[in-house]
């Protein structure tokens, strides 16, 4: 019989915005380093944070401001934790998260988020760093 032995990741790829070579916002992933803590599982390195935050956000059938881009100059995660986020960037690439889906906001880089789910949608906001930045070192 072969060796089945199960080892935990080494890393966990996060999705995320970029600037591409056009200074627009585009998808790009982002690799958060693990550490084996037993046997079958593994975490992070605490990621040293400046503000955390709830949101809740009422879903409507139809959204306002559907073209309205915004960017948040600071670095931060945003987690699903109910309902789902839909996520334009500018190269026009719609990305949709469900509860425990998290994604790298960088702070220079433009988006637009619909609440599109038949349940209130809530997030959780780490923000990381008041100044964006480029390939950010997670520990």
């Amino acid at each position: 019989m072969a060796n089945t032995e199960t080892k935990p990741d080494t890393a966990y790829r996060m999705t995320g915005y970029k600037l591409d070579e056009n200074g627009r916002s585009a998808w790009t992933s982002y690799e958060v380093p693990l550490v084996q803590t037993s046997p079958l599982s593994s975490m992070s390195e605490r990621q040293v944070g400046e503000t955390w935050g709830l949101g809740f956000s009422q879903n409507t059938p139809k959204p306002y401001n559907l073209n309205e881009m915004h960017i948040t100059n600071r670095m931060a995660i945003v987690w699903v934790m109910s309902g789902h986020l839909e996520t334009t960037v500018q190269s026009g690439e719609m990305r949709r998260r469900s509860p425990g889906h998290g994604n790298l906001v960088h702070g220079l880089c433009q988006h637009h988020s619909t609440m599109r789910s038949t349940v209130p949608s809530t997030t959780l906001s780490l923000n990381l760093t008041s100044t964006p930045v480029d390939n950010y070192p997670f520990k």
